[in-house]
């Protein structure tokens, strides 16, 4: 009996290394799903009758939705999207929900709103910047082992390739720095995982990439990751002041050569899967899409998930995980090996 406790207790102290090893491999080693534009409601055949009447054509691209933001998280999404506008003085989109008194009050406050079109693709399952992160924070709260949980902030402020966007107020250094504020009062500076830390000692943020600077998956469990999307012009603001983003709360999509370069996104991995393989055998991280426009889910076309799939892309982005509405009744879903 005693040799064999002895040959149980040698084999479990052997093996748990190997465990450990297994799941404490650092961040840019991960492959998570996550969800696109994730704070738009699902369809029901009444708001797909009403999108369709006011998007026209624009409608086909936009024809799926998600349910709540805890009930993603609760699927395992592990990245999100919010759109946020800029609205600093607040009202500014707050005249289409007149007829409901708590958005309404809740669209006349200063800071950040959270909407694909203002006033024509309006839907919103969190209507503010800071109402998408408290629920993110909230379920964090109530799952503190999970997984890290990274967002990506897609903050607009013009035109862009949408005809039907209208001109927007633009996202200035004091816009920058209250998404920041509010990303730390929401979820704790102890639970971000910020620039600072990946960089360490080194002089930039990408040289901190380079030399193996993210930290370890079980460093960052109960965590949230911010990276902020947006034109060059609104990533130039958000360095500015803050080389290498010293003292940021977000990650940003900066150039490959970039001092601020840490996270790119690639949203093509058919396009571009050999700039991804490159980039993720540096030690970046990429976010990629699996499907976009609801082209590939219409078709039934898992080609740009499998090319997303060989790439090594760590984040890959999807309207279409298990569990997520089908309005359309296509039955196309993405799932992680």
């Amino acid at each position: 009996m005693q040799k064999w406790l002895a040959a149980l207790a040698l084999a479990l102290c052997a093996a748990a290394p190997i465990a450990v090893r297994a799941q404490d491999v650092p961040l840019n080693g991960m492959r998570v799903l996550g969800s696109h534009n994730s704070y738009r409601p699902a369809l029901t055949e009444q708001t797909l009758a009403e999108q369709r009447r006011i998007l026209g054509e624009h409608s086909a691209a936009v024809e799926y939705g998600h349910p709540s933001i805890a009930r993603q998280l609760d699927l395992g999404l592990r990245q999100l999207e919010f759109d946020p506008v800029a609205d600093p003085f607040g009202g500014l989109f707050a005249a289409p929900y007149v007829g409901d008194p708590a958005s309404f009050a809740a669209m006349r406050r200063p800071g950040a709103k959270v909407l694909h079109v203002p006033f024509v693709d309006r839907r919103s399952l969190c209507l503010t910047l800071a109402d998408c992160f408290a629920q993110v924070a909230s379920w964090s709260r109530a799952h503190p082992g999970h997984a890290l949980i990274t967002v990506v902030v897609n903050a607009s402020d013009g035109r862009d390739d949408n005809p039907i966007m209208p001109q927007l107020m633009p996202f200035d250094a004091a816009a920058l720095a209250a998404i920041d504020t509010s990303a730390r009062t929401t979820f704790g500076t102890a639970h971000l995982i910020t620039p600072d830390q990946v960089r360490g000692r080194w002089p930039t943020l990408r040289a901190g990439v380079l030399h193996r600077g993210w930290p370890r998956q079980s460093a960052a469990k109960g965590k949230v990751m911010l990276i902020l999307d947006t034109n060059d012009r609104v990533l130039d603001a958000y360095r500015r002041g803050h080389a290498s983003l010293r003292g940021r709360a977000m990650f940003g999509f900066y150039g490959e050569g970039d001092a601020e370069a840490a996270i790119f996104n690639v949203q093509n991995p058919v396009e571009n899967e050999a700039r991804i393989r490159q980039a993720v055998a540096q030690g970046f991280i990429v976010r990629t899409r699996a499907d976009s426009d609801t082209v590939e889910a219409r078709r039934g076309d898992y080609r740009r998930f499998q090319a997303a799939l060989r790439s090594g892309a760590q984040i890959i982005s999807t309207d279409y995980y298990p569990g997520a509405p089908d309005p359309l009744h296509l039955g196309f879903v993405v799932r992680l090996p």
